[in-house]
């Protein structure tokens, strides 16, 4: 890579367990780092590590100024945490504004992560964005409105390896519209959506496939217990059933998917009474769903839709989010021990969840999307 006398190779290492921002700044120091750095090989090696170090990226919801910022929060810095209860942010991000209404929107929600890229979206515009908080490159998505001109009611977003593309997966109550990112191409699929309308606004993305649950039977009208499955390569929908013992009755019960330690998971709850937690430990194989545990804990069963499980600490416990708040719940006494993370955590603002996390590593994945790629000014 130079003319120094240390190794090409312990170069090239040095430089992977860089953070994005300094290795950014290394692609200045002359023609061949910048080539290496920018070719398909590294940014391949960056993302293989950083995605052993998983953050935490956290939406702080409406502000008065309007600015809606994202947070991301280190798993070590949350561990380290534990005995203070008190941690402290990476990093303090803004999302990209639109600049086709010109509009600083007062809300915005993350409807997908892979990668290192996110797919947020205002509901005010409905114009999807694909952004790289790393690199602060981002592309706004301008989708034609579906055939019965409502809403697309729901998203979802991975990566097709077969292709090298990123895809953006919009459904509607009728329709499933495609956008490939890098091809900056589009088209509407002819099958659409089996047994009825999913219910989350977006798709879980595990093992290369997005996950809904069904709102309803579209024939018989009776609430579903089935997940819908769409393959992002194959581009085809599957149907798997959800445990026999979850017992659906409006309007005290309810149930919603999640992923939590790299397996497809079921919230299911009857309302001010328990919450089962459900996890499919062999993907695909619905006869391998269990209930690790299930809590009567008040603070998760009068707000479980606000329920997020993220990961297992050392001792057993479960780091989770619930009313807008991180804290680490004690299975073995059915307790929580609410965090600090940055002052964070003082409740509610304008009726919304104060925070509002999900998974996002370091990446170097640029959106190549020619004339549609912009940088965020400062």
């Amino acid at each position: 890579m130079s003319s120094s006398s240390i190794p090409g190779e312990i170069q090239e290492d040095i430089i992977l367990r860089l953070p994005v921002k300094s290795i950014s700044r290394f692609k200045s120091v002359c023609k061949s780092w910048c080539r290496y750095i920018n070719s398909p090989t590294f940014i391949k090696h960056h993302l293989v590590r950083t995605s052993k170090n998983p953050r935490i990226m956290i939406r702080d919801a409406i502000r008065g100024d309007g600015t809606n910022p994202f947070y991301i929060v280190d798993y070590d810095s949350i561990s380290s945490g534990l005995s203070s209860r008190k941690c402290e942010p990476v990093a303090r991000l803004n999302y990209p504004v639109s600049v086709n209404n010109g509009v600083r929107n007062p809300y915005v929600d993350i409807v997908g992560s892979c990668n290192g890229l996110l797919c947020v979206i205002a509901p005010v515009c409905d114009t999807p964005i694909i952004w790289n908080p790393s690199t602060t490159e981002y592309k706004e998505i301008i989708l034609p409105p579906p055939d019965n001109h409502l809403r697309w009611v729901s998203y979802g977003f991975g990566y097709d390896r077969k292709i090298n593309d990123y895809k953006l997966v919009c459904l509607s109550w009728e329709e499933v519209y495609i956008y490939r990112l890098r091809s900056s191409s589009s088209r509407k699929l002819v099958k659409n959506i089996p047994c009825g309308k999913v219910w989350e606004p977006a798709g879980l993305l595990l093992n290369g496939a997005l996950h809904w649950t069904l709102a309803a039977n579209a024939i018989t009208g009776e609430i579903s217990k089935i997940i819908v499955v769409f393959d992002i390569s194959s581009e085809k929908f599957m149907s798997w059933p959800f445990p026999e013992e979850i017992v659906l009755r409006t309007p005290d019960s309810s149930c919603y998917l999640q992923v939590f330690e790299n397996s497809l998971c079921i919230i299911s709850s009857v309302h001010a009474a328990r919450v089962d937690v459900w996890v499919m430990q062999n993907y695909g194989v619905t006869e391998s769903w269990t209930k690790p545990f299930t809590t009567a804990q008040e603070r998760i069963t009068n707000s479980p839709y606000s329920l997020e499980l993220y990961w297992y600490c050392i001792n057993g416990d479960i780091l989770i989010l619930v009313e807008g708040r991180f804290g680490i719940y004690d299975q073995k006494n059915d307790r929580i021990k609410f965090l600090n993370i940055n002052g964070l955590d003082d409740g509610y603002t304008y009726g919304q969840p104060r925070c509002v996390g999900g998974s996002y590593v370091e990446s170097l994945v640029s959106l190549n999307s020619g004339t549609y790629m912009r940088k965020r000014r400062n």
